[in-house]
């Protein structure tokens, strides 16, 4: 097999997680690319930047996690706004840390996930930290095409 396919048949089986990342809370999922599936896995409680990335360390190790996709939520106009620029500096030191990531436009992920959510039992959906696992589902669903 040339290479250059090779290499894009490792990228299509990668283990992958998604990250929605808010003030409070940060939504986990994960997926296979090949099977092309988003499954929920939580929601990480913010601590302090360094407890932050050492849990998300830890989850991607137990996942077997080989590449990030976090959410970016940037404004209706298409730029930065407060939220992004934390999200940047979250994923920057993700990186440093030696992880593989993407950033996605994330505008509607959030709508995406509540709709989601109106189907859910009323005390699944109120939940603290459903939303957010539910947009990092939405976010991972979108990069993978679903």
């Amino acid at each position: 097999m040339p290479e250059a396919l090779e290499q894009r048949d490792n990228e299509r089986e990668a283990r992958l997680a998604a990250l929605d990342v808010g003030d409070a809370r940060i939504g986990l999922a994960v997926g296979d690319s090949t099977l092309g599936f988003a499954f929920g896995r939580g929601y990480l409680v913010r601590k302090d930047p360094v407890a932050d990335v050492q849990a998300l360390l830890a989850f991607f190790s137990v996942e077997r996690v080989e590449r990030v996709v976090v959410g970016l939520p940037l404004l209706s106009s298409g730029q930065r706004g407060p939220q992004a620029e934390k999200t940047i500096v979250l994923a920057r030191a993700l990186q440093d840390a030696g992880v593989q990531l993407e950033f996605l436009d994330e505008r509607f992920t959030t709508q995406l996930a509540q709709s989601r959510l109106r189907h859910v039992p009323k005390r699944i959906r109120g939940e603290k930290g459903k939303l957010d696992e539910a947009a990092a589902v939405a976010i991972l669903e979108t990069y993978l095409g679903v």
